[in-house]
């Protein structure tokens, strides 16, 4: 086989193996990229959905609230309404006992007065009894009616409390609920964003290998393709030198 010959042939298969090697990283890195590039976009289209989801969640919990402190309200509004019923009845009452005892009064000192009666001595000391035990009656009846009252108000009051402690806690927790959305909307895009440069030097890896595939197989192919000419005998051998050519003869 000719030198030239020879060496075209193993130079071109060096460099045929550092093309192959350069193709193959090539490929490497733009799948490296490309799956880079996907999971980037996966991971904040689930940030995305976190956002939203933690925005719902929060909507949802506040609605809540709002409704917990409106219903509160009118259980208190419908109590107080019971409270002012309990107040109109006790007025009914009292002006009843009122009426009756001023009726009886009225009869009793018909009676005596019919019969002959004054109102001394003992006639008087029972319409004192009569007036004490009245006056009694009534302040019973008005006793009860307040008593009603205040454990009414006492009702409603402890209502709205309740409604505005399930209201704070409600709040409470949407706030609560974002935060941790927030913070788990951030770890998603920070994995992502790591894993995205991950995947991108992965990508430049490649690519620098593919170079280098290509640079050493040029110059491997360069070497093997000098050293086939050389062994086909490419390159002329030098003559061997007669140290003692022109030398004088003593």
């Amino acid at each position: 086989m000719e030198p030239m010959t020879a060496a075209l042939i193993m130079g071109g298969a060096g460099v045929a193996k550092g093309v192959s090697g350069y193709k193959a990283g090539q490929a490497s890195s733009r799948a490296a990229a490309a799956t880079a590039q996907y999971n980037r976009g996966i991971s904040l289209l689930n940030a995305k959905m976190e956002e939203d989801r933690g925005t719902i969640v929060r909507n949802i919990n506040e609605h809540n609230a709002d409704i917990s402190l409106e219903k509160a309200a009118y259980d208190s509004f419908i109590i107080g309404r019971q409270a002012i019923e309990v107040e109109e009845q006790t007025d009914f009452d009292v002006a009843v006992a009122e009426r009756q005892y001023d009726i009886f009064t009225a009869e009793k000192r018909a009676r005596w007065g019919t019969s002959g009666v004054t109102m001394q001595g003992s006639p008087a000391v029972v319409a004192l009894a009569d007036a004490h035990a009245a006056a009694t009656n009534l302040a019973n009846i008005e006793l009860r009616g307040a008593q009603a009252v205040s454990k009414i108000e006492q009702t409603a009051a402890m209502t709205i409390y309740q409604g505005r402690a399930n209201f704070n806690s409600a709040m409470q927790s949407a706030y609560l609920q974002k935060y941790q959305s927030d913070v788990q909307r951030v770890n998603i895009i920070n994995e992502g964003n790591m894993n995205y440069y991950a995947g991108m030097s992965k990508s430049y890896q490649a690519q620098q290998g593919a170079t280098a595939a290509l640079i050493g197989g040029i110059s491997d192919g360069i070497s093997a393709g000098v050293g086939a000419y050389g062994t086909a005998g490419g390159f002329a051998k030098a003559a061997p030198v007669d140290v003692f050519a022109g030398t004088m003869n003593v």
